[in-house]
């Protein structure tokens, strides 16, 4: 199942300080909303209708079987890249919707073909986007999702995804 939710307002004051890569407490809050937002959306792509260290190694790694190094980067990368996305549409949807923002789940097609046309291009170019960065990353969105629900659940992961997304973020200069 893949979720977009278009709704909270936490996310404008997070994404100021995610691209610094010196800010922890940037990255505390980053992961916070994420976290938030996959929470919500019970292991989903990542909320849509939300306005707003590690080396590459995990040392931990065995305390997450079932989720590969490889995994952890790619989810991490497939995140990276669906926040803009997911920030500028959800921009679009409240700026058309007069402030008040439906909520948008990607895999549920009566409730996207019940919007309004201009809000269904933008809801389901954001679908589009995020199923193709997950897929893009070698993720399948059923593995994206399990990952986003074991994590839920699993402190350790939380933190290595945490540190994943962090390496990233100053390897990218963000």
């Amino acid at each position: 199942m893949l979720v977009a939710t278009w709704r909270r307002g936490y996310m404008n004051s997070w994404l100021a300080s995610v691209y610094n890569p010196m800010s922890r407490k940037g990255l505390q809050t980053l992961l916070v909303g994420i976290f938030a937002v996959f929470g919500v959306l019970s292991g989903v792509v990542p909320d849509l209708l939300s306005p707003t260290g590690r080396s590459g190694t995990f040392a931990h790694a065995q305390q997450s079987p079932n989720i590969t190094d490889d995994e952890i980067r790619n989810y991490a990368r497939a995140v990276l890249l669906i926040e803009p996305r997911r920030k500028q549409a959800y921009d679009e949807i409240r700026g058309i919707a007069g402030g008040t923002v439906p909520e948008v789940i990607c895999s549920d097609r009566r409730g996207i073909n019940s919007l309004n046309r201009d809000l269904r291009a933008i809801a389901v170019n954001y679908c589009n986007l995020a199923k193709d960065f997950i897929e893009q990353h070698n993720l399948t969105i059923n593995r994206f999702n399990e990952i986003t629900r074991l994590q839920q659940d699993n402190p350790q992961l939380q933190r290595q995804i945490q540190a994943e997304l962090l390496r990233q973020q100053r390897s990218n200069g963000n």
